[in-house]
């Protein structure tokens, strides 16, 4: 195996898109035509066109994976032999209708232990977006095609290889996100005229909506393994949430230990721009980049009035598109070498870590088993909602303080989203401890008061409603995220706030 050395004057680009794709396709369109001296071609190009259709690239290691060359057609894209090459892996514009998913690996099941045996086995379109959910994950963090000789195909998650490794140094991600720090794409639209339409002994139908259950990514997850990034220098999210300032300790550290190190990753800190609105952002961001300005600087000015966020090396603070071959070498891989700013908080800020003031922990208990819900697990059973099940929430006093006071809610997405009275999602709420007094003036929060100060943990136990009631709840499925604020009053604390957005719980209906 050898990896490229590219030239100076030659980069790729990658691209994936999991809803509409025209911003991709305006951001590539932009970057072809804007790269200025520095030459750029799309990594997906190097693969072959589909001799039945030119619009579409084919991988043989993945017989699952949608790679389209696509063009804007008014709100939604379109294929085109001459078009902007993209991975869809929820389908064109995330739709699920493709014609390669049809009768997909003979119409045979495929299994997937994702939900706790709940839907154990998939068939058709459904088990090929599965499959395509997950391995963006993969080729996220090394999005690499391997040529050998005739033979093309995407090596993100090959074991061996032994032709030529061509990586992408720019990575753009269009997808939904999450506070929590993860991505999905689009639900996949009900398709009557999928095929197969059933199997024996399987409980799946895929002509009805489905959304995947694998995540693009998870950032905790990412950080949890020790990995890193394999090529990507810059890399744009454009999604809403995944780069909030709880996010950026896991991602410095992902950066830190990529290789190359990556120098700054673009998004944004809670709602993002709807595809088409992100043209015009695209095109305003290429053209400030065509007039030299940083990137980190072009991305805040095509964003004004969005909530834009960006981690940079600070020695990468001066990275321009014309300048690219001569971009200086990174001094640092600390979290404080990496500089975190936001539309809300402009002024750039050195990552830290901190340890909380208090401790918490959050866990989820179904049936006889249980497990903790942590940052690297948000694509998992265990952080998912599930009628019946009861989660709970321990909290523990700093070394010498204590417990008089603890109030929780479940805030839902974010705080600009419609917010749930807790009886709507939970049947029971418990709290340990001795002398305790729980109440629910305001029926989003439960406040839990202690007669005698705790110095050791206490617990708040919400046991979820039945599936019916979380159904009629208003809650979004597929959609809705709830994570937990906490308030602690005690010894030297008067109600300090921690909001726990990377330890939530998805309802997926």
């Amino acid at each position: 195996m050898s990896d490229t050395k590219a030239a100076p004057s030659f980069f790729y680009y990658a691209m994936v898109d999991g809803t509409s794709a025209v911003d991709s396709v305006a951001f590539g369109k932009d970057l072809d035509a804007r790269g200025g001296s520095t030459g750029w071609r799309n990594l997906l190009d190097l693969l072959a066109a589909d001799p039945a259709d030119g619009a579409r690239l084919v991988d043989p290691s993945h017989d699952f994976l949608p790679i389209y060359k696509l063009k804007r057609a008014g709100a939604m894209a379109a294929g085109d032999p001459k078009g902007i090459s993209v991975i869809c892996p929820g389908g064109l514009n995330g739709e699920g209708k493709d014609a390669m998913w049809q009768d997909f690996r003979g119409g045979k099941p495929v299994a997937f232990p994702l939900t706790g045996g709940r839907r154990v086995q998939l068939l058709g379109r459904h088990a090929a977006a599965e499959l395509s959910a997950k391995f963006i994950a993969s080729f996220m963090v090394n999005p690499a095609i391997e040529v050998d000789g005739a033979k093309r195909h995407i090596a993100s998650d090959a074991t061996s290889t032994k032709g030529t490794l061509f990586r992408a140094s720019l990575l753009y991600l269009s997808s939904h996100g999450w506070l929590g720090g993860f991505a999905k794409g689009d639900e996949l639209q009900p398709y009557p005229a999928a095929s197969p339409a059933s199997a024996p002994g399987v409980t799946d139908d895929p002509r009805s909506a489905y959304v995947p259950m694998a995540a693009y990514f998870v950032i905790g997850k990412i950080d949890a393994s020790g990995k890193g990034f394999s090529g990507p220098e810059w890399i744009i999210l454009a999604q809403c949430s995944t780069l909030n300032n709880t996010t950026w300790a896991p991602w410095a550290r992902v950066m830190a230990r990529s290789s190359p190190q990556v120098r700054g990753i673009l998004g944004y800190e809670e709602a993002s721009p709807a595809a088409v609105a992100s043209i015009s952002i695209a095109d305003s961001f290429f053209n400030n980049l065509k007039a030299k300005m940083p990137f980190y600087e072009a991305w805040k000015a095509a964003n004004r009035g969005q909530n834009w966020a960006a981690i940079v090396h600070k020695d990468a603070m001066g990275d321009t598109l014309a300048g690219w071959a001569n971009r200086p070498p990174l001094s640092g891989n600390a979290l404080s070498d990496y500089l975190g700013s936001a539309s809300r908080a402009p002024a750039q800020v050195k990552i830290d870590d901190p340890p909380p003031p208090y401790g918490v922990r959050v866990f989820h208990r179904s049936g006889s088993s249980g497990a903790e819900i942590t940052p690297d697990v948000l694509d998992s059973y265990t952080a998912f909602l599930i009628a019946d099940d009861e989660y709970r929430v321990v909290i523990t006093p700093p070394s010498g303080g204590d417990i008089t006071r603890v109030k929780v809610q479940w805030i839902h997405i974010r705080d600009t989203f419609q917010q749930f009275d807790l009886a709507r999602l939970f049947a029971q709420i418990v709290a340990s401890g001795s002398g305790v007094t729980v109440s629910r003036k305001d029926p989003k929060v439960v406040v839990a008061d202690y007669a005698a100060a705790q110095t050791g943990a206490v617990e708040i136990t919400f046991t979820a409603t039945t599936e019916e009631r979380l159904r009629a709840s208003g809650l979004a499925a597929h959609h809705s995220y709830l994570w937990p604020r906490i308030h602690l009053t005690g010894k030297g604390m008067a109600d300090v706030r921690l909001d726990m957005k990377t330890r939530g719980i998805g309802y997926y209906g």
